[in-house]
């Protein structure tokens, strides 16, 4: 099967690679353009680009699917499917269906749940504690296609987005390729998608990200989950500043005002709603990731100091 892979970040890759090693042929691959990073607003393509200019792919990058030209470019590449994953713009119908097999996607929820751009951030946040990989058929709207291959996965009450996703991403992999061997076959066998149970799954913003913590102990731990490595979930220190919070371990101690800082040795506890939470992993602002304990060491704070602003009082 020739195939017209979309992509941008680098969880797309492995699905990328399995299906270059496959007996299929990737004739071209479609990526986001260059986006600009850091400081100096330099211009960096994205991972998927560089993987396929390694690999010597040919490579359409654009930001719309509306452009004649572009859709022009898709056909002219000859592929019979398109495969997407994280792609990061809609595909309109007559792109969809300019290709002899339509498309497919990898989708990192068990649909109809968390359909939508941040599936992966919104079941950590949710305390979800089992997600999916799902292979399904491209239509108009939004991951309601029909489904090819579904594969379970649990969750672990302490893993983060990131390191979920690319959990995910590397089982997705394999299961895309099957399909699209399925699917040249004249065997795959897609089941209709019901709307019962549907949640969309929003991008993660700058609300998503200051935690309060009169919220129960759980629900911050979740947030702080879901929000990492990147952006970042954060609070303030008295003196203003902001701190991210990267990692945390959930406690069976009470409570007693929340934000309340209390540091023993080599540990740093903060109050909840209801238990407290040991602080892991922080970064302060302008420095980088480091553990909570050696970040307390320099911090010029004492027991009883509170994070944040406390909600209520």
């Amino acid at each position: 099967m020739k195939i017209l892979f979309a992509g941008t970040p680098d969880i797309a890759v492995p699905t990328l690679s399995a299906l270059v090693q496959s007996n299929h042929e990737v004739v071209a691959v479609l990526t986001r353009t260059p986006a600009r990073r850091g400081r100096g607003r330099t211009l960096y393509p994205s991972d998927v680009a560089v993987w396929a200019a390694e690999n010597d792919i040919p490579l359409i990058e654009a930001d719309s699917l509306r452009d004649e030209n572009v859709a022009q470019q898709i056909v002219d590449t000859g592929a019979q499917i398109g495969v997407v994953v994280a792609y990061g713009a809609i595909i309109p119908l007559n792109v969809l269906e300019s290709l002899e097999h339509g498309w497919i996607n990898l989708h990192f929820s068990a649909l109809p749940r968390w359909r939508g751009a941040a599936p992966v951030q919104r079941a950590i946040e949710a305390g979800d504690t089992v997600t999916a990989v799902d292979v399904f058929q491209l239509e108009e709207g939004l991951d309601t296609g029909p489904i090819y291959s579904s594969r379970a996965v649990e969750i672990d009450p302490d893993i983060n987005s990131g390191d979920l996703l690319d959990e995910l991403a590397v089982l997705g992999a394999q299961d895309v390729v099957d399909v699209v061997t399925t699917i040249e076959a004249g065997v795959a066998n897609a089941r209709p998608q019901s709307d019962e149970g549907a949640v969309y799954a929003h991008r993660i913003t700058r609300d998503d990200l200051e935690i309060d913590f009169t919220r129960p102990a759980a629900e911050v731990h979740n947030q702080v989950r879901a929000c990492a490595p990147q952006p970042g979930a954060y609070t303030l220190l008295p003196d203003g500043k902001r701190i991210k919070i990267l990692r945390t371990r959930l406690t069976d101690t009470d409570a007693t005002a929340p934000g309340t800082l209390n540091f023993e040795k080599n540990a740093v506890f903060v109050d909840a709603g209801d238990k407290a939470l040991e602080l892991q992993v922080v970064a302060p602002a302008g420095k980088s990731h480091m553990k909570a304990a050696d970040w307390a060491r320099g911090a010029r704070l004492e027991s009883g100091d509170k994070l944040g602003e406390a909600k209520g009082e």
